[in-house]
């Protein structure tokens, strides 16, 4: 396990502002969309804290600063998030930047590790459309993610996620992807957030369980866990992603070291 007493921090510009973690000696990168309001309590270093606390290894964790927070994460528009015209359209450009220059800019200081993408509400939707757009990531945390936005279902059930693509071994763990491996997936809900009285919210728990068992056929079941946290959507959310991202983390360990077949 890694030393939790020493985490470095950096505060970088990579087209937009970025603050990286990193604890111990890293053997998988981390990346998750960022927000004022997960700045709020300390919120990015208590996530991180946590994440150090269960993680058998060390890592590098990366926050990018998504100042238009829906407008950078919402896969298509949907008035019940916002009317902003903009809202719908960027996207792909945020996971561009991922693609293209932040995970470059990390696999050249840390070298070819595997990634985990992960998020919180809007992050978590986000992660889990990015994963069914790109073979980059050999794993997604997504925490209380909005499934509930208009289509969402139909769009998941005809765009699997796809299957990491290879990377080069750079880990004493031998934690390298392999083509013939599955993406490995949290997801997690709050257990009040079904009982709220938005009447589209409201339809976020069948909406995740939908996803859990599209996700168990499409993967397998031993790769797709989905964990029910008492309270509503706003409450504990860096220990929610927290404990994401640290399951991915064990997932990765443990399928890694097992025999290819």
């Amino acid at each position: 396990m890694p030393n939790t007493n020493t985490i470095f921090t950096e505060e970088h510009n990579i087209q937009t502002p970025c603050k990286l973690f990193v604890v111990g000696d890293p053997q998988v990168l981390l990346i998750q969309p960022s927000a004022r309001h997960e700045e709020k309590n300390d919120g990015v270093r208590r996530e991180v804290d946590l994440i150090a606390q269960a993680s058998p290894i060390g890592f590098a964790m990366v926050f990018f600063d998504c100042v238009e927070w829906a407008r950078a994460l919402m896969p298509w528009a949907d008035d019940a998030v916002s009317r902003d015209a903009e809202v719908g359209r960027h996207a792909p450009d945020t996971l561009r930047f991922i693609e293209h220059t932040l995970l470059p800019w990390l696999r050249e200081r840390f070298g070819a590790l595997p990634c985990i993408i992960g998020g919180y509400s809007l992050g978590g939707l986000f992660a889990l459309w990015a994963a069914r757009n790109t073979d980059a990531f050999a794993a997604v945390a997504a925490a209380s993610p909005s499934l509930w936005i208009n289509g969402w279902g139909e769009y998941a059930a005809a765009h699997p996620i796809l299957p990491p693509k290879a990377t080069t071994q750079h880990s004493t763990l031998n934690i390298s992807h392999s083509e013939s491996r599955s993406s490995a997936i949290h997801l997690s809900l709050g257990d009040r957030e079904e009982h709220c009285r938005n009447q589209r919210m409201k339809r976020i728990g069948d909406c995740v369980r939908a996803e859990h068992t599209l996700l168990c056929q499409q993967l397998s079941p031993t790769a797709v866990t989905l964990r029910w946290h008492e309270g509503g959507h706003f409450g504990a959310e860096a220990e929610r992603t927290a404990e994401a991202f640290a399951w991915c983390i064990e997932q990765l360990v443990h399928n890694f070291q097992q025999p290819q077949k």
